[in-house]
Formats: C-alpha cells, structure tokens, sequence
C-alpha cells in the first residue's frame, strides 16, 4: 500500500511531462504565430474592381511630380538616354527609332495600345532596362517610367513586358522566356489542382542560377538537411566550373508548373525583381520571400504573414521559419491560400490593361505642354495577337535550343579565374575596344596628366617670365612689343618645361595607382578598401624608392594612407551609382545577348514567313505551268521548238 502511495504521484508526474513539453514547443513558435495573427487581423483585402487595389502605388509614384511637368525636364531627360522615349498623339503610338531590347519594348507597346482608343496626348520616357534609372538624391526627379526600383529610386513603376513577351530566357525549358501570363497562369493552375496541399512534398524547393551570392545558405542547409529542403543551382550563361555551383554539378531546369509539387517554394532577387515570384503562388505553395527591397506594381498589396513568409536576407533565420511551417501544417496552408487567391483576383491581364490605361492618364494630366510629333520618329501599330508556346521540358531538346543560335548570338562568358578577369579586361568584344576598367585608368591618366600640366605650368611661366624681366633690364628692344613678346616666350618654356615636370609624375602616380587598385579588385573579383590601401602603397614606394630605404618605407605609408580615403570615395561613388563596373560589365552583356537572341528570333520569323510566301508563289506557278504543258499537243511542242 505504501509503495502504492508513492507510485500514483511518480505517474501523474509521468503523465504531466508530455504536456509540459508541448506547452514549451507552443511558445516556440508563439513569436510568428502572434505576427501572423496581427497582420491577418490588420489585413484589408482590396477590391477586385478596376484595379483599384494597386492605385495607391500609381499615386505615390507620381506624388514627385505634383507640380507638373515641363518640356524641359522632359527633354532633357530625354538627353540623358535613361530609357525610350514614346509620343501618344490622336490615338496613335509614336517611338524614337532606336529600342535597346526590342522584345521588351514589343511588350510594352502592345498594353499600350490595347488602351490606346481611350489615352489622351502625352508624351513618355520608358525604361526597359533592368536596372532603375532615377536615383533618389537626383534633382529634379526625371519622370522615367521602370518595371521595377528600390526605395533608392524615384522611378514610377509600370507592368513589365514580360506579362506579355519577352523576360529572361531559361536553357532549355523557357529559351524564349516565360511566356504570355495569361497562358502560364493556366498551367500552373493546371499543375496546382494536380498537387493539393496534402499531396505535396513537405519540403522546401528551389531551382535557379547563382546570380546572387545571397542564395548561397539555402543550397548548403539543403546539402546539410535534404529532408528540410531541395535546393540547387543550375548552370547559367556565365557557368565556367563548379565553383559556380558550389563545388557541384549544375543541377538539370524544373519547370516552373512542376514546382507545384512541394509546398514551400523561394523567391530571390535577381538583378532587379524577380520575374518568379507571381507565378509561385498560383501553384497554391507556401511563397518564402527573400528580402524587402525590390518592388514591381503589384508588390506592396502583397502582405508579409498574409500571403507569404518573410525571410531575412541573410537566411539567417530560414532553418527555423522551415521548422515551423512543418511544424503548424495548417497556419501555413492558409497562408499559401491567401497568396494564391490575390494573384489570381487581382493580377489577372485585365487588370495589366488596367494599371497601364490609369498610369498613362494619370501621368498624361502632369504634363504642363502640348506635346508635338518628332518627324523622326517611327509609328508603331497594332500586331495580330499570337499565341508564343509555354515551353515544358518534355518537348524542347536542349541541343536543338542551342544549336538553333549562331556563333555571333553565343551566350555571355563570365571569367572564373582571377587570370581570366584580368585578360578580360583587354578583350576586344561586343563592340567594344576595351573594358571600361581600362578606359578608366586612361581618362584618369589623360585627366592627372593635364592636371600636373596645370599645377606645374603655370607657376612655372610665371617665375619664367619674372625671371626674364629681372635678367633683361640691361637689354634694349627696339620696341615695347618685341620686349612683352620675349617675356611671353619665356613664359612659354617655362610652362612647358615645368608642367612637364609634373605632368608625367602625377600622370604616371594616378595610373600606377589605378593600375594596381584595379588589378586587384578584379583579381579578387571584389570591392575592398585594402585594395586602395595596397595600391596607395605600391604607388608611394615606386616614387620614393629613390630615397633608399627609408624612403621605400616611407613612401609606402603615407601611400597606404592615403590610399584608403582614396578608395573610400570611389566605392562611395560606385554605391551611389547603384553598381560596380563588374556588375555593369556582366548586365551589359546579358543585355546584349538578350537583345541578339530577340533580333535572332525576329530574323527567324521574318524569313519563315518569307519562305512560305515565295514557296506558295512558286507553287502555284509552278502547278500553273505544268498544266499549261500538258494541254499542249505534241505538234505544238515540236513546232514552238523548231
């Protein structure tokens, strides 16, 4: 009985454990649950009319320019080449004659004049570039219209092309792009009504290219943890070794339709926005969303804890945001069906057209002039509408899709090694003559060696010319002009001769010193104030080793030292600029692949259709005359002969 008594409170202790635990794993969790519940409660969904849910991102755009806008600030944006200029002028569409990416500007040309019958006259700069073009600190603000911007950029945002054409093409599943949103929007729903929640791989998922270092956490937690997440890189156009894929083989393209398979699938940045991230949600998955930064229209309505899951840019807290939707299966379903149900209420094409017609009428009433047509430029009309393929990797060849380009048309090679970058920066291509690293280092010579000029000529002539006068009073000249003209030679020399001095050592420092500053950083394929400090180094040791030793040493510390402010304001500029020269380097030369492998599309079109014309003709003239040859008698033939 005694030990009866004692047992009954040792297993209502064993009993209570269990509960205490999970009491314990509830408040694990309490944080993000508590997020979710507050955001949902402070959620206010939009209406599904007139694309009335994103208006508040076309006013906020256009707030800048409140006051008007003039011709000259239009001009002279124009002047600056931030984008293509477009005149809308009694219902009809006007563009200059150039178009950096013509596949781009197709699509942006074709919402424009879907709504065209009901836009009144204006006149408008687009930019199909990736990157935005109107920093925030620029004034006046440039009234440039972009796809996508950081909160850096005053650029107002418009749909981008690739709701229609265009968009990044994808080796081999997608060598066109995307495809038309409409069409895609089918197929994933397709492929979402194949794969219910329940039926979904409970893993995280993720196939794409390493175009951002920031991606690197996820491919190493899910080598680390498979069970957690699927995630690899696969090769792009600047894939040289394994080293880009991190010391792995390329993994083979998923198309998009079969992402629909898992329930947690990521959005990265790539170079601007990421094209991806409103397909993810129709596959009615669980949307990991990386970073806050990039913006496109439709992006602000999109809710953090309400329709996707926020992560740190850093991933620092992706493990654990993965354990807890696996963890609280149902919280995150619902919020996989809110995100799926925005995208399909309001991104609809309709509400494309929408946006496009209100920006346009809106920004139209900004204009403070009547916009006049530039006999320059070229009308752009209405194109029957096709139906491009949504391309799925059981029927493209890969070899077909690459053999199908010429040799000029090949894909951009980003170097590996720090060698290869160096040799890169003389190689002669894609219209170039060199780098724009080299060409730095010779502007920044031309500019130090006519600086020295300057700094050493013109005291130079000056103590010349008094010079001259204290030595030539005892000299008679026969007027007052051949003495001021003696004196004035004698500047000359002077000028000469002592802004030579300093012009090749200032000329020959600032080139030593870039010289080595860039080496190394593209060496290093990296941006670093030591950089500076070792090239500031260099450059004060060359000029000082003269002095012996303590002049070497000497000479290399005050050169480090003033290597570092030095770098510090380049990089500063560099960072205003919103990109490195490499970062420039490497978006120029997929923009110039993209635009070959448009003009190389538009070539093949346009001699399919040529081809079939001529061969229609000849085949019915070909008919015609073997008919004709065959009603003939044998005499004719013979007398026609003879």
């Amino acid at each position: 009985m005694e030990l009866l008594c004692l047992y009954i409170p040792l297993f209502l202790f064993l009993l209570a454990e269990p509960k205490t635990g999970l009491a314990d794993e509830g408040s694990r969790w309490q944080k993000y649950l508590k997020k979710i519940s507050e955001a949902t409660k402070n959620y206010q969904p939009c209406s599904q009319e007139n694309c009335s849910c994103h208006i508040s991102v076309l006013k906020e755009d256009l707030k800048p320019f409140s006051s008007g806008i003039t011709k000259e600030l239009l001009m002279d944006t124009v002047r600056r080449g931030v984008g293509t200029h477009y005149q809308i002028l009694k219902h009809k569409l006007y563009r200059e004659p150039e178009c950096m990416f013509p596949a781009r500007c197709s699509g942006v040309e074709h919402f424009i004049l879907g709504v065209i019958d009901r836009l009144p006259d204006m006149e408008v700069i687009i930019n199909v570039r990736d990157y935005p073009q109107v920093p925030a600190w620029i004034q006046p603000t440039l009234p440039v219209l972009s796809f996508s911007k950081t909160p850096d950029y005053r650029d107002i945002m418009y749909p981008a092309w690739t709701f229609w054409e265009g968009g990044p093409a994808v080796w081999p599943i997608y060598p066109t792009g995307l495809g038309r949103w409409d069409l895609m929007r089918e197929e994933l729903k397709k492929s979402a009504a194949q794969w219910p929640w329940k039926k979904k791989s409970p893993k995280g998922f993720f196939r794409g290219s390493r175009t951002s270092p920031e991606r690197d956490p996820l491919i190493l937690l899910s080598r680390e943890d498979p069970s957690l997440v699927d995630a690899e890189y696969t090769k792009n156009q600047a894939w040289k070794s394994e080293k880009d894929t991190l010391g792995k083989s390329p993994a083979m393209e998923i198309p998009l339709v079969d992402h629909c398979e898992f329930r947690y699938l990521f959005n990265f940045r790539g170079v601007a926005a990421s094209f991806r991230f409103k397909h993810l949600f129709l596959c009615g998955s669980l949307v990991f969303h990386v970073g806050e930064e990039w913006l496109e229209f439709f992006y602000p309505q999109l809710k953090p804890w309400v329709h996707y899951i926020p992560v740190k840019q850093d991933l620092s807290n992706l493990r654990e945001l993965l354990q807890f939707v696996q963890e609280n299966d149902q919280t995150a379903e619902a919020i996989a069906l809110r995100g799926q149900k925005f995208i399909e209420a309001h991104l609809r094409m309709e509400d494309v057209s929408c946006y496009w017609e209100t920006l346009l009428t809106d920004y139209s009433k900004l204009l403070k002039y009547k916009p006049k047509r530039k006999s320059s430029y070229n009308q752009i009309t209405r194109k029957p509408d096709s139906l491009p393929r949504v391309h799925a990797a059981d029927v493209v060849d890969p070899q077909a899709s690459l053999q199908s380009l010429p040799k000029h048309v090949g894909k951009p090679e980003f170097p590996d090694t720090g060698w290869d970058r160096i040799k890169d920066l003389f190689d002669r291509g894609d219209g170039q003559m060199y780098s724009e690293e080299v060409k730095n280092v010779g502007k920044s010579a031309f500019t130090a060696a006519l600086a020295g000029l300057l700094y050493g000529g013109l005291p130079g002539a000056r103590h010349a010319r008094e010079r001259f006068i204290q030595l030539s009073h005892a000299e008679i000249y026969r007027s007052r002009v051949e003495a001021v003209r003696s004196a004035h030679n004698a500047a000359i020399r002077g000028f000469v001769r002592y802004g030579w001095r300093w012009s090749w050592r200032v000329a020959a420092f600032v080139t030593l010193f870039n010289t080595v500053s860039t080496g190394i950083s593209v060496y290093k394929d990296s941006n670093s104030l030591s950089h500076f400090a070792v090239a500031g180094a260099v450059t004060g040791g060359v000029f000082r080793m003269n002095l012996g030793l303590r002049g070497l040493v000497a000479g290399s510390a005050i050169g480090a030292a003033l290597g570092i402010p030095t770098g510090a304001i380049i990089v500063g500029l560099q960072k205003l600029g919103g990109e490195t020269m490499r970062e420039k380097r490497r978006r120029e030369r997929r923009e110039l692949y993209e635009l070959r492998v448009a003009e190389w599309n538009a070539r093949l079109h346009l001699t399919d259709k040529i081809t079939a014309e001529f061969s229609g003709q000849d085949t019915e003239g070909d008919l015609k005359r073997i008919t004709e040859l065959l009603s003939r008698s044998r005499n004719q033939e013979s007398t026609k002969e003879s």
